[in-house]
């Protein structure tokens, strides 16, 4: 027992930064890379701030969804699965990409007219996709198989409070607001099905799940919004024309390469959601919806985690000018996290969702115990592909993302014509062999830094720019 309790206050030491090299016979293997990571500089400890806050947000919709799979069914989840894919493939563009760019500047003054030109992309492109969904209206349930055309309209508007959410999150990261991050994460999560419920309770159908998922998103990004607000003497001075149109063409690499490429990465994982909806029908999209949302969404809100943490450090190395990537580090640690779930899941996925969703939901249960695998590949690669743009190799990035679009896009429809279950398969080995790949590029982008050349020549170039 007193092993286990010094095992315990040596663990709590080494997350905290305090700890000594020799706490423990236990660290033999785990010190070296401990140390590697800087616990002192607070990565893992940010990574917990966030994990802890991000925990609590993917319990509450768990124990949520077996209360609305009783209030919704699959051809609700199927319409709403849809909606959600459009919405998550217009909010990567709505900013232009640069909202992932407001971590990089070295300073704050920049950092700012980059949320500026963030801000105000999303506005004109808001309005944009507003007119968009008016024009597409009438070809939209022939193409999708399904009546999304009611719901196209709200689309511009979830995709305007996205991008005002993720500029401000990356602020937030910025600025190491981790715990603010962790409680919107947290305040998003308990609103959210809060209103799904209720509305589910009067009827809404469709509605009440789209409704839910934009109420939740607005009442994030105002929490983020009003802690901003509280600088606002400090920052509302750096807010310039000139000092925007700067950083316009400093991180221009964004919107001509990260932020289409990043559409068509997010339009790839949505490829499955539309082709099972055309094909198969809402009914089986309602399944896989409810699959990859209770064992996705967990895993996706754990590895953002990493991620954001990683980024901001990444950001901060290449402001010192240090090489601090710990890809193999991280990939394996992460890799354990995920492996206890991956055997449950496979294991006994199918009793489970049975037992806690009801017995018409065992069939989500069989596609969960396919999808596990790719959603784990994901969760250990994705956090890391964060290198990219921190290290300057967005191009490099940029190409995995096309041939994972055409890939999925060609492999999936040659699979649709098949059954749901060899459809599945296909999708898992393909993504377990892209993800591959990602990560070899992920090695060979953090051995090949272009970050500080990338960022001198583009100032330099925005100056004459400015001058002409």
């Amino acid at each position: 027992m007193k092993s286990f309790i010094f095992l315990a206050k040596s663990l709590k030491s080494r997350f905290f930064g305090y700890a000594t090299t020799n706490d423990s016979p236990f660290f033999t293997f785990l010190s070296p890379a401990i140390v590697s990571l800087r616990l002192s500089d607070g990565f893992v400890r940010n990574v917990f701030v966030l994990m802890s806050g991000s925990t609590f947000a993917m319990v509450i919709p768990v124990l949520a969804s077996p209360v609305l799979t009783r209030l919704y069914s699959p051809n609700d989840y199927g319409i709403f699965a849809l909606f959600v894919s459009i919405v998550t493939a217009c909010s990567v563009l709505v900013t232009g990409g640069y909202d992932t760019a407001v971590v990089l500047p070295k300073r704050d003054r920049d950092a700012l007219n980059v949320m500026a030109v963030c801000v105000t992309l999303s506005l004109v492109l808001g309005v944009v996709l507003l007119l968009i969904s008016w024009l597409a209206s009438g070809y939209a349930d022939e193409l999708s198989g399904s009546r999304i055309s009611v719901w196209l309209p709200w689309v511009s508007l979830s995709a305007f409070v996205i991008g005002l959410q993720q500029t401000f999150s990356f602020w937030a990261n910025r600025k190491r607001q981790f715990r603010t991050l962790a409680a919107n994460r947290v305040v998003e999560s308990v609103a959210t099905p809060g209103i799904n419920v209720g509305l589910g309770v009067c009827s809404f159908g469709v509605g009440g799940l789209v409704i839910g998922l934009l109420a939740g998103k607005i009442i994030a990004t105002s929490l983020l919004a009003r802690s901003l607000w509280r600088d606002k003497n400090k920052w509302r001075p750096s807010f310039q024309r000139q000092g925007m149109l700067k950083q316009v063409i400093r991180y221009r690499d964004f919107p001509f390469f990260f932020a289409p490429t990043s559409f068509l990465d997010v339009l790839a994982l949505q490829v499955p959601v539309l082709l099972l909806a055309k094909f198969f029908g809402p009914t089986v999209v309602g399944l896989f919806a409810l699959s990859t949302r209770v064992i996705g969404a967990p895993l996706a809100l754990l590895s953002s985690c990493v991620g954001q943490v990683y980024y901001q450090w990444m950001a901060e190395a290449s402001h010192r000018k240090e090489n601090a990537s710990y890809v193999f580090r991280i990939a394996f640690y992460l890799l354990l996290i995920v492996a206890g779930p991956l055997l449950i899941i496979v294991l006994f996925s199918p009793s489970l969702f049975s037992v806690i969703f009801g017995e018409e939901w065992r069939t989500a249960g069989e596609y969960a115990r396919i999808l596990m695998v790719p959603l784990a590949a994901k969760f250990v690669v994705s956090p890391l592909t964060v290198i990219m743009p921190a290290s300057g190799n967005i191009r490099l990035g940029s190409i995995w993302k096309v041939v994972y679009f055409l890939s999925t896009s060609i492999t999936l429809y040659i699979a649709s014509h098949f059954n749901v279950k060899t459809f599945l398969y296909v999708y898992c080995v393909h993504d377990v062999v892209l993800y591959t790949i990602s990560f070899l590029l992920v090695l060979r982008a953090s051995s090949h830094s272009r970050a500080y050349q990338a960022d001198v020549r583009s100032a330099v170039q925005a100056d004459k720019i400015h001058r002409t």
